[in-house]
């Protein structure tokens, strides 16, 4: 992976975390351990940019376009489950999945074009 998809995956996490409107603690720390387990996610130097983007292209844009917007440059198919899994994991935090949250999961899987077998799949994985 490169650094592009790395911040498009990183990007997409960010957007995950704000869908709700706020930025929890747990969310920050299942974040911080997503990163700590991806070398290319680890190694980005401009994660409170990329954060910053995210927020804003979600207020600017609404949930479907900034979520199009961050994965257009995940092309291979593992970028794109490896992105739907992280997304998953920041989800679960805090325990609580926002309506607005669950949103991103419908929304990331219909931009990815998984299937039901793949979300399962994934969502093992998470």
């Amino acid at each position: 992976m490169d650094t592009q998809q790395a911040r498009a995956v990183y990007e997409l996490m960010m957007i995950t975390a704000w869908a709700d409107g706020r930025l929890e603690m747990t969310e920050t720390l299942v974040t911080e351990a997503v990163i700590a387990e991806v070398p290319e996610l680890l190694k980005l130097p401009d994660k409170d940019q990329i954060s910053t983007r995210a927020r804003e292209q979600l207020r600017r844009l609404g949930l479907r376009p900034a979520l199009e917007a961050a994965a257009a440059s995940l092309g291979e198919a593992w970028h794109r489950e490896l992105a739907f899994t992280c997304c998953a994991r920041v989800l679960e935090a805090d325990g609580i999945i926002a309506q607005e949250e669950f949103s991103v999961l419908v929304e990331l899987r219909k931009i990815f074009g998984l299937r039901s077998e793949d979300v399962t799949r994934l969502l093992k994985k998470a």
